[in-house]
Protein backbone atom coordinates (compact mmCIF):
# COMPACT_ATOMS: atom_id res chain seq x y z
CA UNK A 1 0.00 0.00 0.00
CA UNK A 2 1.50 3.57 -0.82
CA UNK A 3 2.51 5.59 1.89
CA UNK A 4 0.01 8.84 2.16
CA UNK A 5 2.10 12.06 2.41
CA UNK A 6 -0.04 14.59 4.38
CA UNK A 7 0.63 18.58 4.23
CA UNK A 8 0.66 20.78 7.26
CA UNK A 9 -1.24 23.86 7.13
CA UNK A 10 -4.04 25.73 8.73
CA UNK A 11 -7.38 25.35 8.52
CA UNK A 12 -9.97 28.91 9.04
CA UNK A 13 -13.24 28.61 10.40
CA UNK A 14 -15.44 31.73 10.24
CA UNK A 15 -18.68 31.38 12.29
CA UNK A 16 -21.50 34.26 11.10
CA UNK A 17 -25.03 34.33 11.66
CA UNK A 18 -27.50 36.19 9.42
CA UNK A 19 -29.53 38.29 11.71
CA UNK A 20 -29.63 41.76 11.02
CA UNK A 21 -27.60 43.88 13.66
CA UNK A 22 -30.17 46.68 13.51
CA UNK A 23 -33.74 44.65 13.13
CA UNK A 24 -32.38 41.17 14.66
CA UNK A 25 -34.37 39.43 12.03
CA UNK A 26 -32.44 37.32 9.26
CA UNK A 27 -33.21 40.02 6.17
CA UNK A 28 -30.92 37.59 4.04
CA UNK A 29 -31.92 33.93 3.74
CA UNK A 30 -28.94 31.09 3.57
CA UNK A 31 -29.55 30.95 -0.29
CA UNK A 32 -28.91 34.57 -0.70
CA UNK A 33 -25.69 33.95 1.83
CA UNK A 34 -24.56 31.08 -0.32
CA UNK A 35 -24.92 33.61 -2.90
CA UNK A 36 -22.95 36.37 -2.01
CA UNK A 37 -20.28 33.81 -0.17
CA UNK A 38 -20.19 32.00 -3.87
CA UNK A 39 -19.79 35.51 -5.76
CA UNK A 40 -16.85 36.35 -3.90
CA UNK A 41 -14.76 32.76 -3.55
CA UNK A 42 -14.98 32.14 -6.93
CA UNK A 43 -13.83 36.06 -7.61
CA UNK A 44 -10.98 35.28 -5.48
CA UNK A 45 -10.40 31.18 -5.84
CA UNK A 46 -11.16 30.51 -2.75
CA UNK A 47 -11.93 26.78 -1.63
CA UNK A 48 -14.60 26.52 0.77
CA UNK A 49 -17.39 24.55 2.14
CA UNK A 50 -20.06 25.98 3.90
CA UNK A 51 -22.13 24.34 6.99
CA UNK A 52 -25.57 25.21 8.47
CA UNK A 53 -26.59 25.35 11.97
CA UNK A 54 -28.38 27.20 14.62
CA UNK A 55 -26.56 29.40 17.23
CA UNK A 56 -27.18 31.21 20.11
CA UNK A 57 -25.88 34.65 21.71
CA UNK A 58 -26.39 37.08 24.21
CA UNK A 59 -27.13 41.15 22.87
CA UNK A 60 -27.97 44.40 24.40
CA UNK A 61 -31.83 43.66 24.02
CA UNK A 62 -31.68 39.84 25.61
CA UNK A 63 -30.68 36.99 24.02
CA UNK A 64 -31.47 35.08 20.79
CA UNK A 65 -30.91 32.58 18.52
CA UNK A 66 -30.77 32.57 14.29
CA UNK A 67 -29.33 30.80 11.60
CA UNK A 68 -25.62 30.30 11.92
CA UNK A 69 -23.29 29.79 8.74
CA UNK A 70 -19.56 27.83 9.55
CA UNK A 71 -17.66 28.60 6.43
CA UNK A 72 -14.38 25.97 6.36
CA UNK A 73 -11.40 26.83 4.75
CA UNK A 74 -7.92 25.55 3.98
CA UNK A 75 -5.10 27.21 1.96
CA UNK A 76 -5.04 30.81 2.17
CA UNK A 77 -3.43 33.45 4.36
CA UNK A 78 -4.59 34.94 7.80
CA UNK A 79 -5.06 38.26 5.64
CA UNK A 80 -7.43 36.34 3.20
CA UNK A 81 -9.02 35.11 5.76
CA UNK A 82 -9.63 38.08 8.16
CA UNK A 83 -10.71 40.22 4.69
CA UNK A 84 -13.36 37.65 3.73
CA UNK A 85 -14.64 37.84 7.08
CA UNK A 86 -15.02 41.90 6.67
CA UNK A 87 -16.54 41.49 3.26
CA UNK A 88 -19.42 38.89 4.78
CA UNK A 89 -19.76 40.71 8.26
CA UNK A 90 -20.45 44.04 5.80
CA UNK A 91 -23.00 42.21 3.24
CA UNK A 92 -24.54 40.76 6.27
CA UNK A 93 -24.50 43.90 8.57
CA UNK A 94 -24.18 41.68 11.34
CA UNK A 95 -22.20 43.00 15.10
CA UNK A 96 -19.51 40.59 14.54
CA UNK A 97 -18.14 37.19 13.66
CA UNK A 98 -15.87 34.52 14.91
CA UNK A 99 -12.74 33.00 12.98
CA UNK A 100 -10.64 30.31 14.39
CA UNK A 101 -7.29 28.85 13.44
CA UNK A 102 -6.24 25.34 13.27
CA UNK A 103 -3.22 23.73 12.67
CA UNK A 104 -3.52 21.15 11.04
CA UNK A 105 -2.30 18.48 8.69
CA UNK A 106 -3.92 17.08 4.93
CA UNK A 107 -4.31 15.08 2.08
CA UNK A 108 -6.49 15.56 -0.97
CA UNK A 109 -6.63 11.74 -1.68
Amino acid sequence: MEKMKFSKGYKYEIFIGIKDKDSYEEVFSVEDFKDILREICIAKKINFSLLTQLGGYKHDKGYTTETSLRIIIIGISEEEIALLGQQLKKKINTDAILITKTEIEYIFA
